[in-house]
């Protein structure tokens, strides 16, 4: 089996390459992109700007709608990435790998709206139970109520909120205002766009 793809695009791998068992990509010069086609069509891997990945050492194969890559996973967590600025080729290639791996189990990882935002939204939650306690300790800092701002009674994060209480409850919600607004865009556009992503688990290895 030879299947071979060349790109044009400025930030693509400029040749990717399934050869038997095997999954190569290129770099050449531009002027030696065409030798290094003729070679891998005879099966004679350029030894130079050349990786190679036999199917034998992946794990999984994944791509993710909109996204400009393949994602290779081998050994332990080590990933390798096919850049492809073609959705088309990207799909291809992808069909290509499952095609040559029928042993492998294939499925389509459709995330929920909350599952897409849950990283911003932790995020958001914690700015939130920060601005709570810090509004909290602002207020009875107004109320006469005293705190070792500088004492060794607190760890640095905890120090750095009474010192962002000290400042009164008015810059209080203008420190923590912007970053709740971050974190509900972040959040919001996370979950209007849930990814789509390909996956191809190797159940076996060859």
């Amino acid at each position: 089996m030879i299947n071979i793809w060349v790109n044009e695009g400025r930030s693509d791998d400029k040749i990717i390459a399934i050869i038997d068992d095997t999954i190569y990509k290129c770099n050449p010069r531009s002027e030696e992109i065409d030798d290094f086609v003729r070679a891998l069509k005879m099966k004679d891997i350029p030894q130079k700007n050349t990786f190679g990945l036999p199917f034998s050492y992946i794990k999984e194969v994944r791509h993710q709608a909109g996204k400009k890559y393949i994602q290779l996973f081998f050994r332990g967590d080590s990933e390798e990435h096919l850049r492809i600025d073609n959705e088309e080729k990207l799909n291809e290639i992808f069909d290509c790998i499952k095609d040559a791996l029928p042993y492998s189990a294939y499925k389509i990882d459709k995330y929920s709206p909350l599952r897409a935002g849950k990283k911003p939204l932790i995020a958001l939650l914690v700015v939130i139970a920060l601005f709570i306690w810090t509004l909290f300790i602002a207020a009875d800092m107004e109320s006469g109520i005293e705190y070792d701002v500088h004492g060794g009674h607190y760890n640095s994060f905890a120090g750095l909120v009474l010192m962002f209480a000290a400042l009164g409850i008015k810059k209080v919600v203008l420190i923590y205002t912007p970053l709740l607004a971050i974190a509900i865009l972040a959040f919001i556009l996370k979950a209007r766009k849930p990814p789509v992503i390909r996956r191809l688990m190797i159940s076996r290895l060859q």
